[in-house]
């Protein structure tokens, strides 16, 4: 009946086969989630300078890599119908042994990723979006009760927020459809990992490699920092920066890496701040006028949304509004 389907989606999982121990506390570890192409890479170049100024800036933590194209950990993170059934058995009041075990590879890399200090994702764009392995892998980890918990008010980390996420990717064209970065902030959102950062590097076909791999590396080191421990601990999300003359620049590149990774801004009004070329001196000081200049030809929800973003770009640059 009606009544028995709202409890079963009201429900949580807990943790039965993995150690509930294990999964009571963030751990001092760091996940980096690798779906780059192989270690020659342009993503894999990024996320090798990222993890090796984390190290020498936090020798603290222990950086775990998991490769998502490796045939083990797909065979790990294997989620099919019968891994659904399980769930809804389980959701349902199930305490049978064949469906805890079934579930026994998505506790061990749920507990993980859960418990993590903080995730690293190197991911490319295929086609707008995310390749398949990664989709396959938030598949299996995503579930409430085991790395998020219902609210009311939405989905909320099992271990809280305020916990980063890098994302480094790129892509063969100019990028202006993105899917990847904004599903994969939210995606990260729901488990607690709430301040992301973007490393991007787009029109990879139709740019000079070596260019490419210095510029990546450059700010993938740079994102190591949003590891830190004196970081702050509002949700503001930091900004990737390119080599400068003034460390308080903040290029128009490393900006609209910034937005996409805040979200709630229309795809044709992330082309116009692209090709207006705005900076973060320029963003920092653009007006509401400013903004509805029918040479950008914003709509008014996206004005309303930079403007609000203004606000949270000056509080992270103690700019005065």
């Amino acid at each position: 009946g009606k009544s028995i389907e709202i409890i079963m989606f009201a429900a949580q999982l807990t943790f039965r086969a993995a150690k509930a121990d294990a999964v009571k506390k963030v751990a001092k570890h760091v996940l980096h989630l690798d779906a780059s192409h192989g270690p020659s890479s342009l993503i894999a170049h990024g996320a090798q300078a990222l993890v090796a100024e984390l190290e020498s800036l936090r020798p603290d933590l222990q950086v775990k890599h998991l490769p998502l194209w490796d045939k083990r950990v797909r065979t790990e993170m294997e989620y099919n119908l019968e891994h659904v059934q399980a769930k809804m058995a389980m959701l349902g009041g199930s305490t049978r042994d064949e469906d805890i075990q079934s579930f026994a590879n998505v506790e061990e890399l749920a507990a993980q990723i859960a418990t993590a200090e903080g995730v690293i994702i190197s991911a490319p764009m295929w086609n707008y979006a995310a390749p398949w392995v990664v989709k396959q892998y938030f598949d299996c980890v995503l579930h409430p009760g085991l790395t998020f918990l219902e609210t009311p008010s939405g989905p909320k980390g099992l271990l809280g927020g305020g916990r980063p996420l890098v994302i480094i990717t790129s892509s063969g064209g100019a990028a202006q459809k993105d899917h990847l970065t904004p599903w994969l902030t939210d995606v990260g959102a729901m488990m607690g990992f709430d301040m992301p950062l973007v490393v991007s590097a787009s029109n990879a076909a139709h740019s000079e490699r070596h260019l490419l791999l210095e510029s990546i590396a450059c700010d993938a080191k740079a994102a190591a920092r949003h590891f830190s421990k004196d970081r702050a601990s509002a949700p503001v999300a930091e900004l990737p920066r390119e080599a400068q003359d003034d460390e308080d620049e903040v290029s128009a590149s490393a900006l609209l890496s910034w937005l996409r990774a805040q979200g709630g801004i229309s795809e044709d009004a992330m082309e116009s701040v692209e090709v207006a070329r705005i900076d973060g001196g320029l963003f920092m000081v653009a007006t509401e006028d400013d903004w509805r200049n029918e040479e950008l030809g914003l709509e008014d929800e996206d004005v309303a949304r930079l403007m609000e973003l203004q606000e949270k770009f000056r509080k992270s640059h103690e700019m005065p509004a």
